[in-house]
Parts: structure tokens; sequence; C-alpha cells
């Protein structure tokens, strides 16, 4: 392996999405993320702040889609940035932002921008489409 393999630099991206999100394995979120870290996404009205919070909403969306799978379809380095485009199937069967459960399939699409600090990510933003979301559930959240 060569200094200028970018696997190191993706690696914690890619368990992140795989085995934390994918697979449900939040025990591993601790290894992959620095304790400040921050995530970013469009279904929450505030970052998310620190590794248990990160946790909680991964099993909060886990519990309204059980089966969700994000697939890498590409990734990139730029510096200490890793950008990862994926693509988010699952199946709704469980409420999640109020919107109670419909049994449909959904597709969404997303990019990720994580920042990694000495081989763990240290902020994630995630974007992805959550109207295609809401419009393949047939639905929106309740406005607070």
């Amino acid at each position: 392996m060569t200094t200028n393999d970018p696997r190191p630099k993706t690696e914690p991206a890619r368990s992140l999405l795989q085995d934390v999100w994918s697979a449900g394995d939040v025990r591993l979120i601790d290894e992959l993320v620095t304790a400040d870290y921050v995530h970013t996404d469009p279904l929450l009205p505030e970052s998310l702040e620190g590794p248990k919070a990160l946790a909680g909403w991964v099993e909060t969306v886990r519990k309204g889609t059980p089966d969700i799978a994000k697939t890498i379809c590409e990734t990139h380095v730029d510096g200490d940035a890793v950008i990862v485009t994926y693509l988010a199937r699952g199946t709704h069967r469980g409420e999640i932002m109020g919107i109670e459960p419909t049994g449909r399939s959904i597709e969404v699409d997303g990019i990720c921008v994580f920042r990694v600090s000495d081989g763990r990510l240290s902020e994630c933003t995630d974007v992805w489409d959550a109207f295609g979301l809401f419009d393949q559930l047939g639905t929106f959240p309740p406005l607070r």
C-alpha cells in the first residue's frame, strides 16, 4: 500500500454507511467517529453532536426502516474530505418523524461529505432527497 492509497481515509466512511447504517451495528460508532463528531441531516432541526447522538439517530431511522441499506456508488478523497454518493433503499415499517408505517418501499439518492481527523470521522454533512422520500411515502411529516 502506498501513501497515496485512499483506502485508509475512506474506510471509516465505508464502515459507517455499510456496517452501522445498513447492518445496524451501532457499537462501531465509537471506533469510527471522534468524541466531538458533528452530523448534519435534512430531517434534523439541528446538527447532532457526539457518538451517542449519532447512535440514537441511526436507531431511530432503523426503527422506521429496519431493512435500510446504503449502497455506496462513488467515493472521492480531497484533502481531509471524503465524499461518498450512495443509494439508500428500505421499507417503511415503523413510525418515523410522526409518519405511521406505510409498508412502502423507498429509494433515495444521497451524498455524504465527511471530514476525517486522525483516522476517524469528525463531521458528516448528509444531503439526500428528503422530498423524494416523502413523495414515495405519499405523505409529509406533521409541521411543528
